[in-house]
């Protein structure tokens, strides 16, 4: 497991500067959650890195705005990812636009935090179907082409999964089961070439703490998205005989 701190100060050097390391240009990435936070920002370094990225979320004018802003141009595939068919159908035209899909990152998030007898059911359940079901998803689509590509998973779970905290049900719950579901994942295809690596952020300055509710956290405090998607780029730059499984990123001053 590899830890990082994240910084208020400062830019990583490029991934293709690093001596050994692999480059990212013309790599095909399928991006989940691209219209805002996590999601947008390492659609954006993957872009900037030369990689061809194809957009996919639940807010069709944020993928939209994100689009925007991106040079490539990006395609764009407004997607639930608690939909199956919906989930295949992007996938379908990602991989046709861009010819094939290597890299996945799979960031659609969703939290609110409240006590365990004041969650209501279905809550519970859009917040497993988001961030559990949803990642199963995307991975069990993008399977067949990024084994063709002998390319790389990324799943975003949180430090959640690891340090569950009060009030938080049902996202850590959700997050446990990603950080299993892509270990699992790692092992049934780890000797075909395929890579997957679990993104374990602490708390991350993104719109999810609008929508969150019950935590006063100080989010001058937080990591910032570009603090993860450097973390995926640099896992993603490794070379074919290294796998990274897990990355800890935390704020500097650790669990807030």
């Amino acid at each position: 497991m590899t830890r990082l701190r994240g910084s208020r100060g400062g830019v990583a050097p490029s991934p293709e500067g690093w001596q050994g390391m692999r480059p990212l240009q013309q790599r095909r990435a399928f991006v989940t959650g691209a219209s805002s936070g996590i999601g947008a920002a390492t659609a954006r370094a993957l872009v900037e890195a030369g990689a061809r990225v194809a957009l996919a979320a639940r807010d069709g004018d944020g993928l939209a705005d994100v689009a925007r802003r991106l040079d490539g141009p990006p395609t764009s595939h407004p997607c639930d990812v608690r939909d199956e068919y919906q989930v295949a159908r992007a996938v379908r035209d990602a991989a046709e636009a861009m010819g094939g899909i290597d890299l996945v990152v799979s960031a659609a998030g969703l939290g609110r935090f409240a006590a365990v007898e004041d969650t209501p059911p279905d809550e519970w359940r859009e917040i497993l179907d988001t961030n559990l079901t949803g990642t199963f998803l995307v991975f069990r689509e993008t399977l067949p082409h990024v084994r063709r590509a002998r390319g790389h998973l990324f799943a975003i779970a949180s430090i959640a999964a690891t340090r569950p905290f009060a009030q938080s049900a049902a996202y850590s719950a959700s997050k446990a089961g990603v950080r299993a579901l892509a270990a699992v994942v790692a092992e049934e295809v780890r000797r075909e070439g395929v890579r997957v690596t679990t993104i374990i952020p602490g708390a991350v300055d993104t719109p999810f703490w609008d929508r969150a509710g019950g935590t006063e956290l100080d989010r001058s405090r937080m990591l910032r998205p570009d603090d993860v998607a450097r973390a995926i780029l640099r896992a993603a730059a490794e070379p074919e005989t290294t796998s990274i499984d897990e990355i800890v990123v935390m704020p500097a001053e650790g669990v807030l």
